[in-house]
């Protein structure tokens, strides 16, 4: 007889069992049965986390204060499995050739210990399969698991600087057609997977700590209180996800106030230039028996992240750890709409950027303890910024639109002029719709999800459709875009053959558009004190 409990447990404990440290999951079995289960002081296994997500640092530690697991039995198809975690701390460091060494050799040990599962999985059959029935209904509970978060800290440590994130709570559910969390029915053959992430109350704070070290004054965060959220959709056929798929990404924000004092705007420069040359830590080298690569690519995913190149930035890092369109399909004409499309975009209604001047001093008024004076000096802000990238590899079609819909600059303090006119630096008019910049995104509530029209393979018919009136809509500021694009090669005179390489290469082409309209510049004495 089919027992839902045999199936839904296991699978649960296991995730919980491989990634934490000396974990029994028999002795929790009984209380989950009940309805929860709460594990508390969990200690990580901090080699999976850096082997699964390809971390280009070392996390040093990572501490689960308390994990629940709630398990709604009685109505299990109506009522999401819940996992709540209380207080997560991380901290994190720069990876050292010890600890490299030491991930290379626990990436090793991992493939083989793989090949063995799987080798003895295929000779295992199950005593007592679960019905069809049965195993959509199992599929329906795992895929809609509910993850809550409260209290996650993440340190990392660079020489004397120290970055510090806390967010209060993160949510990770899934979501139907209106983005709202709730519980989805899967189709086994035409799957559209809608997640839905909302971090509240994201803080970052940039300190220096002294040679002993300690921070000896903590500044103001960089970062306070910040709100995201994030859609992911996912969208393909069973029987076609080799050649076909759809991947969207979307992270909102609507207020986005960022603030820089003199003392940290070297240590972001500093981190600036990190991120740019920090490189991932590298992925499982390539079996040399030529069978074992073999079988490592007929049970490769139809999702699975390609390699990637050699010196790549953290930042292409960040790109490829998005939900991955990467397969091995057949070589397809771009003149039939299949492919793996994939289509990242990041969209703030507001930004807002301060530049503050510090100083130390002491105060006697508080038994001569050290302080920070800072007195601001300059404000940015933006409205209606978007930035989306969108992908059909095989066409090889790249697209890349920026935009920005208000713009306003201007002293503060005693660079602040008396004078209304010249109060302002740069300023640009109010523009009409106040959310023109998220059209056709995931977050346009009058444009759901049509059938692939963001992602083209044909420059005249993307051209017909982001007409540069449409671009100053979503944008009147400022739009950008660049179309990289290959058109089919001409065929080559007998007499006069070309290289293979050269042929290739000679169809590329690339599109650059820049639209502006509606921005005021004022040069006056407050801007002569400014430079």
């Amino acid at each position: 007889m089919f027992k839902l409990e045999s199936y839904i447990t296991p699978i649960l404990l296991n995730h919980v069992a491989k990634y934490v440290k000396n974990f029994r999951d028999e002795d929790a079995q009984v209380s989950l049965w009940e309805g929860e289960v709460t594990f508390q002081n969990l200690d990580l296994r901090l080699e999976v986390l850096e082997e699964e997500l390809n971390l280009p640092v070392e996390l040093v530690s990572g501490h689960i204060h308390e994990l629940s697991i709630q398990v709604p039995w009685t109505k299990l198809m109506s009522e999401p499995v819940k996992i709540v975690i209380n207080t997560i701390e991380f901290v994190a460091k720069l990876p050292d050739s010890e600890s490299k060494q030491r991930r290379d050799s626990f990436q090793q040990e991992q493939r083989r210990k793989s090949k063995r599962t799987s080798a003895e999985a295929a000779d295992q059959q199950p005593k007592s399969p679960a019905p069809a029935s049965s195993s959509s209904v199992v599929n329906k509970i795992i895929n809609n698991i509910t993850l809550q978060c409260h209290n996650i800290i993440l340190k990392y440590v660079e020489d004397d600087i120290v970055v510090s994130m806390n967010v209060q709570c993160l949510n990770f559910t899934s979501a139907g057609e209106d983005w709202k969390p709730t519980m989805v029915d899967m189709h086994p053959v035409s799957v559209v997977m809608r997640k839905l992430l909302q971090i509240s109350d994201l803080t970052i704070c940039l300190d220096k700590r002294n040679t002993a070290g300690r921070i000896e004054v903590c500044q103001e965060p960089v970062l306070y209180r910040c709100s995201l959220e994030c859609r992911v959709l996912r969208k393909y056929n069973a029987n076609t996800v080799n050649t076909s798929s759809t991947t969207r990404v979307g992270v909102f924000t609507k207020a986005l106030d960022i603030n820089v004092s003199s003392l940290q705007f070297p240590m972001v420069m500093r981190l600036v230039k990190l991120l740019i040359e920090l490189k991932p830590a590298p992925s499982e080298e390539e079996p040399t028996n030529t069978n074992d690569q073999a079988d490592e690519t007929t049970e490769a995913h139809p999702t699975q992240e390609g390699t990637e190149p050699n010196g790549q930035s953290l930042l292409w890092w960040a790109w490829n750890k998005l939900p991955s369109f990467e397969a091995e399909a057949p070589v397809t004409m771009c003149d039939e709409r299949v492919g793996h499309a994939f289509d990242i975009g990041i969209y703030a209604e507001e930004l807002n950027f301060q530049l503050k001047n510090s100083e130390y001093f002491t105060d006697h008024s508080m038994g001569g303890i050290k302080r920070i004076r800072y007195t601001p000096i300059l404000r940015i802000s933006l409205g209606g910024l978007y930035y989306e990238r969108s992908e059909l590899k095989e066409c090889e079609w790249t697209n890349v639109k920026a935009g920005l819909s208000s713009m306003c600059m201007e002293p503060l303090g005693i660079y602040r002029s008396q004078d209304l006119v010249d109060r302002t630096l740069v300023n640009t008019e109010s523009f009409m719709d106040e959310r023109s910049f998220i059209d056709k995104s995931l977050f346009d509530e009058h444009y759901m999800f049509a059938e692939r029209t963001w992602c083209s393979y044909n420059y005249e018919d993307y051209a017909a459709r982001n007409t540069d009136e449409y671009m100053l809509f979503r944008s009147p500021v400022l739009a950008f875009d660049i179309v990289e694009y290959r058109v089919p090669s001409k065929t080559n005179h007998p007499s006069h053959p070309v290289a293979e390489s050269q042929l290739r290469d000679s169809g590329l082409r690339i599109q650059y558009r820049l639209l502006s309209a509606g921005i005021t510049f004022h040069f006056s004495q407050s801007f002569a004190q400014k430079v």
